[in-house]
């Protein structure tokens, strides 16, 4: 091997790369769940807020008008731009007709200007069918007796009239009930506990977690599912 001259530049080899950025990976791995910090300054996790903080925010915000709020006009005119993406989100966690209610994580802005739905929503598919089966069913005795849905006047609200005030006319009223075949305490006892649960066997070891990539249901809980998906099969 000829060895370089002396001055000449160091010029690391193939094998020498590697092993820097393996250090340089390993050191960012170790540092994923600290604190993080930039040009010196520590930047804390925030901490979950109850919903009222939020609420709060944008009640404050309502009346755009005043002066001063007037800096932060800039922001709300910026985040029109995300309003679509806002928009997929809330659709996107929207409660099925089987949930009464749905609590989601939300991501805002500090003055109110938008928000999101902090969270993907994931199923286990035949799970999910199986609901919607039974939904089948129940959307037609409810075409017979127009119990849970009502008519609505379009437009509901004038252009000029301002945003309802939350506290005042949605906080305290009740949900409507929600719309649930009523399962057999015989032939669905494998599915019983479960079937319109949000996230359905997220602490068993049905599921591998949150994420519901890979799942596993013994013979009596699939045969149950594909008899309650048979509607839609």
């Amino acid at each position: 091997m000829v060895r370089p001259p002396p001055g000449a530049p160091f010029i690391p080899s193939d094998e020498a790369k590697l092993k820097e950025k393996l250090r340089q990976w390993k050191s960012s791995r170790k540092q994923r769940f600290g604190e993080k910090r930039r040009h010196g300054f520590v930047e804390t996790e925030k901490a979950d807020m109850p919903p009222e903080h939020l609420r709060k925010i944008i009640k404050d915000h309502g009346d755009m008008s005043s002066k001063k709020f007037r800096h932060d006009k800039r922001a709300y005119l910026g985040a029109l731009k995300y309003m679509p993406h806002a928009v997929l989100k809330l659709l996107e966690n929207m409660p099925m007709p089987w949930e009464q209610v749905r609590e989601v994580p939300v991501l805002y802005h500090i003055t109110g200007a938008i928000t999101f739905v902090n969270e993907i929503p994931r199923v286990i598919k035949p799970h999910f069918i199986a609901q919607w089966g039974t939904m089948w069913i129940m959307m037609r005795r409810e075409k017979r007796d127009r119990k849970h849905f009502k008519r609505m006047r379009w437009p509901p609200f004038d252009d000029e009239e301002p945003p309802l005030d939350y506290s005042e006319n949605v906080e305290e009223a009740e949900p409507l009930e929600a719309i649930q075949l009523e399962l057999d305490e015989n032939d669905d006892t494998a599915v019983l506990d479960w079937f319109y649960d949000h996230k359905a066997l997220i602490d068993t070891s049905s599921v591998n977690g949150p994420s519901y990539k890979r799942w596993n249901l013994d013979l009596p809980k699939m045969s149950n599912l594909y008899r309650l998906a048979n509607q839609l099969l």
